[in-house]
C-alpha cells in the first residue's frame, strides 16, 4: 500500500511539501515567541486578492507572477493593519479581522469577475481558487523548484541573520542598545513569514496556512527551553508532516494534500502537549515531584 519508492509524481509534491513544512516551522518560531500566530493568519488570507490581481493584469497562470502579486498584497495588509492599530482606538485582534475579513472577501469578488467577465474567458483561470483550500496534489515541477528555492532563500537569510533575530526575539531594547536595527529584523522577519505563506498557498491554502507557521512551533515548545532546538524540532515536525501528509493523501483515496498534511501537524502538535517534558505530563510529573508549585 504504501510503496512509492519509484513514484515520480510522488516525490515531486512530497519534495514540494516538505520544503514548506521546514520553511514554515523555521520561520513560525519567530511568529510564535513574538506573540504574533493571529498576524499569520491575517496576512495568509489577505494575500489572496493578490493573486487574482497578477492574474487579472498579467493574463497568466504562472505561479511565480501569482506569488509576486501575493507578496505585494500582503505587504500592503501589513501595513494597513499596523496604520490602523496606530491611528485608531481598536484592539489588534479587531483590526487584524477587520483586515483579514476585508482582503479575503475582495478576492473571492475579484475571482468571479474573472469568472463572469468576458475579457478573461480566453485565459484558463482554473484553479485560481485552489488558492483557497490549496491543492497539493496538483503541484507542477515548476511549482515544487519554486518552493523548494524560496524555502532555502528562507533558511539561509534567517541564518545569516540569526545572532541579530535571536536577540531581537528575547530582548528588543537591549538589541537597540548595542546597535541592532530592530526595524530592519522587523521588515527581515516580515518578508520571510510573507514568503512562507505564499509558497504554502498552492498546498494548503489561504486557510490553513496559519497551521503550518503555528503548528510546528507549539509542538517544538513542549519539548524544549532552547531556542536553536526549538527551532531544529519545528523544522524537523513540518519536514515530517509533509512527507506524511502526502503519503497518507497519496495511498487514501478522497484525502486532500494539504488539509492531512495539517492534520498531520495537528496531531503532533497535540501529543506534544500531553506528553512532552514541557507538557501536560511533564508538568504533572514535575508537580508530583515537588520541582514546581
Amino acid at each position: 500500500m504504501f510503496d512509492i519508492s519509484f513514484d515520480y509524481f510522488f516525490w515531486v509534491v512530497a519534495l514540494g511539501t516538505m520544503a514548506l513544512g521546514f520553511a514554515s516551522g523555521i520561520i513560525g518560531t519567530t511568529i510564535v515567541l513574538e506573540g504574533q500566530s493571529q498576524l499569520g493568519d491575517a496576512i495568509g488570507h489577505s494575500v489572496y486578492p493578490g493573486v487574482i490581481i497578477a492574474f487579472m493584469l498579467f493574463q497568466t497562470r504562472n505561479s511565480l507572477v501569482l506569488l509576486l502579486g501575493a507578496i505585494v498584497v500582503g505587504y500592503i495588509a501589513f501595513v494597513l493593519i499596523n496604520w490602523i492599530h496606530k491611528y485608531s482606538h481598536f484592539a489588534y485582534e479587531s483590526v487584524l479581522a477587520l483586515v483579514l475579513s476585508s482582503f479575503f472577501s475582495l478576492g473571492l469578488m475579484l475571482y468571479r469577475i474573472v469568472q463572469t467577465n468576458p475579457k478573461f474567458q480566453s485565459v484558463n483561470f482554473s484553479g485560481l481558487d485552489n488558492y483557497i483550500m490549496g491543492q497539493a496534489a496538483f503541484l507542477t515541477q515548476f511549482d515544487v523548484n519554486v518552493i523548494l528555492i524560496v524555502a532555502v532563500i528562507i533558511a539561509l537569510i534567517f541564518w545569516l541573520y540569526y545572532p541579530k533575530i535571536k536577540i531581537y526575539l528575547f530582548d528588543k531594547t537591549f538589541a537597540e542598545t548595542i546597535g541592532i536595527n530592530t526595524k530592519f529584523i522587523n521588515y527581515i522577519l516580515l518578508t520571510l513569514s510573507l514568503l512562507a505563506i505564499v509558497i504554502g498557498l498552492q498546498a494548503v491554502g489561504t486557510k490553513l496556512i496559519s497551521s503550518m507557521l503555528v503548528a510546528p512551533v507549539v509542538g517544538a515548545m513542549q519539548w524544549t527551553n532552547n531556542y536553536p532546538k526549538t527551532i531544529f524540532l519545528s523544522g524537523f515536525f513540518g519536514l515530517f508532516a509533509g512527507f506524511m501528509g502526502t503519503l497518507l493523501s497519496t495511498n487514501i483515496s478522497d484525502l486532500a494534500t494539504g488539509p492531512t498534511i495539517v492534520v498531520v501537524l495537528s496531531g503532533i502538535a497535540l501529543v506534544s502537549v500531553f506528553i512532552g517534558p514541557k507538557g501536560l505530563l511533564g508538568s504533572y510529573v514535575l508537580r508530583k515531584r515537588g520541582v514546581v508549585s
